[in-house]
């Protein structure tokens, strides 16, 4: 075994991704003929090409015109449960996936209640189908701030029901953590994990606003934080986790390359960090092209690319019987992956 097989065979956590970025362009096709949505291509090939990023307003064209094909419950149960099927083929076992209601319900005129539904109908299918599991984290978008106390509502009304998270996504320029305090007051009052979007568009800044005004268990993101010494003295003395997706941050031009990227720099100095795809079709990538990057540009070996693993895993909210027990799993698998690598020299 050499260590690419190690990185797609190794088990995997995902924080950081979002479902309505994660639909393939085959399902995006099929839903758009069934609603009767005119995409800008009209097979696979085209759409995929559509897909690859150019520049954030592309980006944002492009995510905008996959929510525009969700349109019935059924859309949704078919997204959560493609996305279980995505999960086992790349072996993670969990993931905590993001998903922004307002934005859904606006389009569909659907109640939040039914599409919630819907999308736990399509995760317990796909749970039962292929040994997976996930939960969901429902997210403002900053862009939108008046929208923010109803998401909290739906949110706060749906913990317990498959939803362990609030989050923040959006632009963050313009838009500071601040803003949304109150409505994380709600969210957390209802027993919601705080895990917002802060420090990639913008600076340190916002990554402490996210921290202090917000309760950040987690930080989406957060690669910013290294311009700021003292932030990254903080995270690691607290161990806020970092939900680090690279190839978005290539992408988006926070960074021109893996080279330049902050992870190795972070993970040396002992931040907490965690390894996350985002929109993994919108970005050409997944998780296991993710942790390939790492030992391809950045020389993570073997232990490394586990204790990632484990950090994604101790980092999320599953309840503590179930982590001990995903943690034993993870431990076992680990042990007999690493027994088939060759030695250090030989590994890459």
């Amino acid at each position: 075994m050499n260590l690419g097989n190690f990185v797609h065979e190794m088990p995997k956590v995902e924080l950081h991704v979002h479902l309505e970025g994660s639909i393939q362009p085959a399902t995006l096709l099929a839903l758009a003929e069934r609603n009767g949505v005119a995409l800008p291509a009209s097979n696979v090939e085209g759409l995929k090409e559509f897909y690859q990023f150019t520049d954030f307003e592309h980006f944002l064209r492009v995510y905008f015109t996959i929510s525009s094909c969700l349109q019935t419950a059924d859309d949704f149960c078919l997204i959560a449960y493609e996305f279980g099927a995505e999960m086992a083929r790349q072996n993670i076992r969990y993931a905590e996936v993001t998903f922004t209601p307002h934005t859904n319900v606006t389009n569909t005129g659907l109640p939040f209640e039914e599409i919630l539904a819907a999308l736990n109908k399509g995760r317990n299918l796909a749970g039962q189908e292929f040994n997976v599991q996930f939960r969901w984290v429902l997210d403002i978008v900053r862009n939108d701030p008046g929208s923010r106390q109803q998401v909290a509502k739906w949110a706060a009304s749906a913990a317990g029901d498959g939803v362990v998270g609030f989050g923040l996504g959006g632009s963050e320029k313009g838009h500071p953590p601040e803003w949304f305090a109150d409505a994380y007051a709600v969210a957390r009052e209802a027993g919601l994990h705080s895990v917002p979007h802060a420090g990639e568009l913008a600076g340190p800044e916002s990554v402490w606003g996210a921290i202090r005004a917000l309760g950040a268990e987690r930080i989406g993101h957060g690669v910013r934080s290294v311009e700021d010494p003292a932030l990254v003295d903080y995270l690691r003395q607290h161990q806020i986790p970092l939900e680090i997706c690279p190839t978005s941050n290539l992408c988006l031009g926070v960074y021109s390359s893996f080279e330049e990227h902050p992870i190795r720099r972070l993970w040396d100095q002992g931040v907490y960090v965690t390894v996350n795809s985002d929109d993994p079709p919108m970005f050409n990538t997944d998780l296991v092209n993710e942790f390939q990057a790492l030992v391809d540009h950045l020389g993570f070996e073997a232990t490394d690319l586990e204790r990632l693993s484990l950090n994604a895993l101790e980092a999320s909210f599953l309840p503590d019987t179930a982590k001990a027990d995903l943690r034993q799993s993870f431990q076992s698998e680990f042990a007999e992956l690493r027994a088939q690598l060759p030695d250090r020299k030989e590994q890459r």
